[in-house]
């Protein structure tokens, strides 16, 4: 097996489904499906894709009884069962909504069924030869994009045929598109958060998230400050715990026990310390009420951005890109305009621009990330090519910054 091939399998898209309180629903896992998947391993595109999934480290995903994991099946790879192999509950299958489906496709959907699985009709519009599949479906997702209120009201129409199954309202990305989405009667959404949301209210970043900044500053500067950073992180009470948290979890393997935010320095070193602290400012900064999903996508942003820089010519701006990434999500996070953000941020005004939406030399980054993020993989192709990134560079990069962020994460209160 080539690298290139290797490489090629790791693109995999773990994305969140939310409810009205923005708290995470499921996932839907979104994977490369193309023809020129991995055939000399594997027998066809459904059983690589279950290998894939089953190995990426999703210690970090909860897994209550009300998680789902929703993954993307063809017909023929429901009727070979392949959805068996998943080790996850709570498994949903979701099938394109096709007329007049063979007969043992509902027999295979009988079984799996059966054994706790439930099925979810993607696109679905109410189109008829598609009624058997309704009537099994616990879930229909309705894309949003490109309906008005007339629209979404018929297909939510169609679908109270088959009794009260949830619906999921995809391609929400705007405010307009959720409010619509809402007033129909959705109950869960997807994508909102991925894209950049018109704000009609804001809040002021208050005094304790300013008082982040101002460590912020004091990491940003050029040269170290051991001096200055070591007062102003004890200063800090949770983020001192957290901090020390982290660097004791069974994720390091310090000979002895980190007991003070200097002995934290010297072991694990200004650039590491630094990318830590930046994320641990970035979620403290979130609103408590937020769901943790879109500081998690910003952190796996930013290591995507700075692991895929280095090494291919981008070495002097890879921190500059972790920063990107990093913060490319403020706006949806703070439910603040990214301008009143930016005017609190202590970083250039190159910076500040890509973040703002204007196009600068660090735009091309965002939308490759974008792509990525939508399982675009013609775009993703494109755009990594725009940046003379090789498939295997972004690949490996975009694996291993799960697993930087799944550390992160793993450490914090409240996660699995």
């Amino acid at each position: 097996m080539t690298d290139e091939k290797t490489y090629e399998s790791v693109f995999v898209a773990r994305q969140p489904i939310l409810d009205t309180q923005n708290e995470t629903w499921g996932y839907m896992m979104l994977f490369r499906d193309s023809e020129d998947a991995d055939h000399a391993v594997f027998t066809d595109n459904s059983e690589a894709t279950m290998s894939l999934v089953s190995s990426l480290p999703l210690c970090d995903t909860p897994r209550n009884g009300n998680t789902r994991f929703l993954i993307h099946f063809t017909p023929e790879a429901v009727v070979r069962g392949i959805p068996h192999a998943i080790p996850w509950d709570n498994t949903v299958i979701i099938l394109e909504e096709i007329e007049d489906p063979d007969e043992a496709l509902f027999v295979a959907l009988g079984d799996l069924i059966l054994d706790g699985y439930e099925l979810a009709l993607n696109n679905f519009e109410g189109k008829p030869g598609c009624e058997r599949l309704g009537e099994l479906a616990d879930t229909l997702l309705i894309d949003v994009e490109g309906k008005d209120q007339a629209d979404l009201e018929a297909i939510v129409t169609r679908a109270k045929r088959f009794g009260a199954p949830r619906l999921i309202a995809k391609r929400v990305e705007n405010a307009e598109d959720l409010e619509r989405a809402r007033n129909t009667g959705f109950s869960l959404f997807h994508g909102f958060f991925f894209k950049r949301p018109q704000v009609e209210s804001g809040r002021k970043i208050n005094s304790a998230k300013a008082t982040r900044l101002k460590l912020f500053e004091i990491i940003e500067k050029e040269e170290p400050n051991f001096d200055a950073l070591a007062p102003a992180i004890e200063a800090d009470v949770a983020i001192s715990y957290r901090l020390l948290n982290f660097l004791n979890s069974a994720n390091f393997s310090f000979a002895t026990k980190v007991t003070s935010i200097k002995q934290a320095v010297v072991l694990t070193g200004w650039k590491p310390l630094r990318n830590w602290l930046r994320l641990i400012i970035l979620t403290d900064l979130a609103p408590s009420e937020k769901t943790l999903e879109l500081a998690y996508i910003s952190a796996h942003r930013a290591k995507l951005f700075e692991t895929a820089a280095l090494g291919s010519g981008y070495e002097e701006d890879s921190d500059t890109l972790f920063i990107v990434g990093l913060f490319s999500l403020l706006d949806a996070m703070l439910d603040t305009p990214m301008k009143e953000i930016t005017d609190h941020l202590p970083v250039d005004e190159e910076v500040k621009a890509t973040l703002c939406g204007k196009k600068t030399r660090f735009t091309p980054w965002l939308n490759l990330t974008k792509a990525i993020e939508a399982s675009n993989w013609d775009e993703v192709g494109e755009r990594a090519a725009a940046l003379n990134l090789l498939p295997g560079t972004v690949a490996v990069s975009y694996q291993h910054a799960f697993t930087w962020a799944d550390a992160f994460f793993s450490s914090k209160p409240g996660k699995c």
